[in-house]
């Protein structure tokens, strides 16, 4: 007789990147049992961020002249908003806040130190993610988790990338060998050759970062990416800027490893960018090395070639990039999240209403192999209604 005990409960998981466009949310199904974990995604949608608290928080990024007064309003406007995109979602469901058993929200990254630094005579690492969870908790009437990264960091590790989590339980449901490559403002896999075998995670480079700034420079402010890569088929590779691009510093490190704005922002642009014309070219170069990084850190850093690969984020909406990396992974079948049965848009999203769950519940939801930390974690902090 079957007396598997299976416990289901709804989550909302939010999440801003970044491009800093809109707020994610995804309200999902999750099955629990003795022996297994499943996640079913029910709806997701975009929620809007206002251009003026768009361009505050960019502001931050380049900690501009009254950042730290910023940096506190941005934390209490980012609440409200989420908490918004929240209700939002949940009126897009016909679900109430007490169908909800918790919210997991990533928050805006506003600067991540994924290497230690030394200061005051000790090495430390860092990160920092705003958009207040006792206001989402307050305003929406549900548990709310949030600022998961230091609970690993905690522990001794980088903080991310934490999607390979939610990866895990994938994997068991597509089968092993497939690499699970997201491409959002950065890239990151997560890969598992066979049953039992460790997980290999770590960010890859660039996603569409650098092709968003280019195409909202080209177009004048009027694009924020290049939608359809239609800028990027107009132009060409430039192989003399694409080999300068490939030796930066980031490249040679070994996984565990994860990168942001910190590297690819700003100082890429004044490092690698200063005096460059802007053009379709330069797009389409862009994309290219979102590519060739991707493909080159499988090369060197998988411990197998993947026989499927599935791609989720903005990029995997851009033609130029998807079919770029079909041509470079011929032997691996490459399907974007939809067609896989995953959530191209709202699979981050979804991932951080498990993790949120599994905070609530007191339960470990890092994943050290993808970290470098030293061992388990309970990631975020809870805020009560």
């Amino acid at each position: 007789m079957h007396n598997e005990y299976m416990r289901k409960n709804k989550a909302i998981g939010l999440m801003s990147g970044t491009s800093v466009d809109s707020i994610d949310a995804a309200v999902v199904d999750i099955e629990e049992s003795d022996n297994s974990v499943s996640v079913k995604q029910i709806t997701g949608i975009a929620f809007s961020i206002p251009r003026a608290v768009r361009s505050s928080i960019f502001a931050l990024f380049e900690d501009s002249k009254g950042s730290l007064r910023n940096l506190v309003i941005m934390n209490t406007v980012l609440g409200e908003l989420f908490a918004e995109a929240t209700e939002h979602l949940l009126r897009c469901t016909s679900l109430e806040p007490e169908d909800i058993t918790v919210i997991g929200s990533h928050g805006q990254t506003i600067y991540h130190l994924s290497e230690k630094v030394e200061c005051c005579g000790r090495g430390v690492r860092g990160s920092l993610q705003i958009g207040e969870g006792s206001i989402i908790a307050r305003k929406t009437g549900i548990p709310t988790v949030t600022d998961f990264r230091p609970g690993d960091i905690a522990a001794g590790g980088s903080g991310a990338p934490l999607v390979p989590f939610f990866d895990l339980i994938l994997s068991k449901e597509m089968g092993y060998n497939t690499a699970f490559q997201n491409i959002g403002g950065i890239g990151n896999v997560t890969f598992i050759e066979k049953q039992g075998g460790r997980p290999i995670a770590f960010d890859t480079g660039p996603g569409n970062m650098i092709v968003d700034y280019l195409a909202s420079e080209y177009s004048g402010g009027q694009l924020q990416y290049d939608k359809d890569g239609k800028i990027g088929r107009e132009g060409r590779v430039r192989e003399d800027l694409l080999g300068e691009w490939m030796h930066h510093p980031f490249f040679l490190k070994p996984p565990p490893r994860s990168t942001g704005r910190e590297e690819f922002g700003s100082e890429f642009f004044n490092t690698y960018l200063k005096g460059v014309e802007i053009n379709s070219d330069l797009v389409r170069t862009a994309e290219e090395f979102t590519v060739r990084t991707i493909v080159g850190s499988y090369r060197k850093h998988l411990s197998g070639k993947p026989s499927t690969l599935i791609v989720t984020g903005g990029g995997a909406h851009n033609p130029v990039i998807m079919n770029s990396l079909k041509k470079e992974l011929k032997e691996c079948r490459i399907l974007t999240g939809d067609e896989a049965g995953i959530s191209t848009d709202y699979k981050e999203a979804a991932a951080f209403a498990l993790l949120g769950y599994f905070a609530y519940r007191k339960r470990v939801n890092n994943v050290p192999d993808a970290t470098g930390a030293e061992g388990e974690a309970v990631m975020g902090k809870l805020s009560l209604p």
